[in-house]
Order: structure tokens, then C-alpha cells, then sequence
């Protein structure tokens, strides 16, 4: 990070600090939990919103006459037919509600300089690749975690499946749609607000720390307690790519590999088999070992790589 004073103006890594929260020398830890609060009540308040009106519009269209079927049954049909107008409330509340305020923020609070606050900014190739190697060695121990935890607490399969139904394909063109709404989508938007403006904010006061407090942050976000210590983890390894490379592009593509292999491990033919059955036992504790030790190789060699990031000339 570098700082340089020109009169009473700060630039900040290329981007000058004359945002109406920086003109009042304010905390700036402070300013990226208060961005936090707001975009997350926005983001949470208006999906919520769109989602229940697009349901409620497709229910409307697709109404049957009651049936006298199990419980169960009717769950999972709830699932699917509100799975539509949560993927498309997903894409839409993400860019408008997530992604838009997050960088009014920026622009109003810091710096006109946006890209260059939230480090939209260039990497090497070799930085981007480990990223994407770390996140891979990373989800077998992510899956274990989550698994066990779902097998001790005894939860039932059908739930699970009831629960991923939003996330599972049955035909290529679905597979593609979920591609850009869960791959694409939160990998440009919460990225940016994620490692682009929180942890940023809060790393020029806290430095590396900002990467565990950010990842916690992020677990919680997502609102899964059974996922709660595999989404943290994730976050924290998206938090370290980007803090490494001094750039979002890793963290990017980082959580855009994770989510394209969740997207894949779910896709189904037609009679409901899963196309690429990668996770659907319990991992086994060699596969496990493995995924960590490539995992703590992988981020010592992106750490010696991004050294020289923090040299001091």
C-alpha cells in the first residue's frame, strides 16, 4: 500500500482520497462496517422483495389444483417452481442492489478514483492460475466439513436436495443459465463488495487481519449454518489472493472456479442422476489430507510469488 500527500489531498494505492468520508478524516474501518450495514440491508430487503413478487407471478401462472400428496412432495415441487424466480431475483438484486451501491459508496465516501480504490486493477497470469489452484485443493476440504457436520446433526437427504434444487441443472441450457447466475454473478458482486470495499476499508487500518474479519463476515453473509465454517474458509482464501496481489482478479476468479464446480456437481440428466458425481459420499480422510497439504503448498508458493507486492522501495 502506498501513500503519497500532494497539498491536502491523499492518493491511496492511484486513488485519491476526496470522498466526503475522507474529507472529514473519519475511521476508516468504521466507514466499511456502516457500508456494510447499508448495502446489506438494501441487498437483503429488496431481494427479498423481488423474489416474492416474481414467485408469487409465476404461482399465479403455474397454479394446479390442490393434491392430496405427502408433505415431502410438496416441498420439493415448492422448490421447483420457485426456483426460477430466485435465480433471476438472485442476478438481478446482486447488480442493482449489491454491486451499484457499492460503488456509490466508493465514489461518494473515498475516492472518484473506483477501480483503482477497489483494486480493479491487473494481475499476473501466474497469480490468477494458483488462485484458481488453491480454490480447487480447497473444496474437498470445504465438502468434508460441510458433509460431516450435515451427517452428525442427521440432517435428511431430501432437505439437502431440497435446499440445491435452486442450483441444480437438468438440460445444457439450463446448466449455461446457471452458469452466468451463480458463477458469474457473485463472483463480480460480492467480490467487489466483499474484497473490493469491506476488507479493503478496513485493511488500511487493520492490514492482514482485515482478511479473517472479512471471511467471517462473509460465512455469516450467506446464511447457512451448516456452511457456515466452508463459506468462511473460502472467504478467507479469496480475502489472502487478493490481499497477495494487491488486485480483486484473483479473488474473482477464485470464487468464479468454486462456484462453476458447485454448479457442475449438481448438474442432473433428464431422470434426475447426477452428471458428475465428484462429492456424493462423505470424502475419505486420504482425499482430504491431500486437498489441505496441495492447499498450504499452493498459498506458500503464491505467497513467495505476491512478495514482491510488499516490498519496500
Amino acid at each position: 500500500m502506498s501513500t503519497e500527500h500532494s497539498s491536502t489531498i491523499i492518493i491511496l494505492d492511484g486513488a485519491e482520497l476526496t470522498g466526503s468520508w475522507e474529507r472529514r478524516n473519519r475511521n476508516s474501518t468504521v466507514a466499511a462496517f456502516v457500508g456494510l450495514l447499508i448495502v446489506g440491508v438494501i441487498y437483503f430487503y429488496a431481494q427479498s422483495f423481488i423474489i416474492v413478487g416474481m414467485t408469487f407471478i409465476h404461482a399465479i401462472k403455474e397454479s394446479h389444483p390442490a393434491t392430496q400428496q405427502t408433505f415431502i412432495y410438496q416441498l420439493t415441487q415448492a422448490a421447483q417452481t420457485m426456483k426460477n424466480p430466485m435465480r433471476y431475483g438472485l442476478v438481478f438484486s446482486q447488480f442493482i442492489f449489491m454491486l451499484l451501491p457499492t460503488l456509490w459508496i466508493v465514489k461518494k465516501w473515498h475516492s472518484m478514483n473506483v477501480f483503482s480504490y477497489i483494486r480493479l486493477r491487473g494481475c499476473s497470469i501466474a497469480e490468477v492460475l494458483m488462485a484458481v489452484g488453491s480454490v480447487l485443493f480447497c473444496i474437498p476440504l470445504c465438502t468434508s466439513i460441510s458433509q460431516y457436520l450435515m451427517q452428525q446433526l442427521h440432517v435428511p437427504d431430501f432437505l439437502s436436495r431440497i435446499n440445491s434444487e435452486i442450483f441444480t441443472s437438468y438440460s445444457r441450457k439450463e446448466l449455461v443459465v446457471l452458469v452466468i447466475i451463480v458463477s458469474i454473478t457473485p463472483a463480480i458482486c460480492e467480490e467487489v463488495f466483499f474484497r473490493g470495499y469491506v476488507q479493503r476499508t478496513i485493511e488500511r487500518k487493520l492490514g492482514a487481519r482485515s482478511i479473517i474479519i472479512t471471511g467471517i463476515i462473509f460465512g455469516l453473509y450467506h446464511m447457512q449454518p451448516l456452511n457456515l465454517i466452508s463459506l468462511s474458509l473460502l472467504g478467507i482464501l479469496f480475502g489472502y489472493v487478493s490481499y497477495r496481489s494487491k488486485s480483486i482478479f484473483p479473488s474473482i476468479t477464485a470464487h468464479f472456479t468454486n462456484n462453476l464446480f458447485a454448479v457442475f456437481s449438481l448438474h442432473r440428466s433428464g431422470d434426475g442422476q447426477l452428471m458428475f458425481p465428484v462429492f456424493e459420499n462423505v470424502l475419505s480422510a486420504p482425499v482430504v489430507a491431500i486437498s489441505l497439504v496441495g492447499l498450504l503448498w499452493m498459498i506458500s508458493i503464491y505467497h513467495l510469488t505476491t512478495q514482491k507486492n510488499f516490498s519496500v522501495h
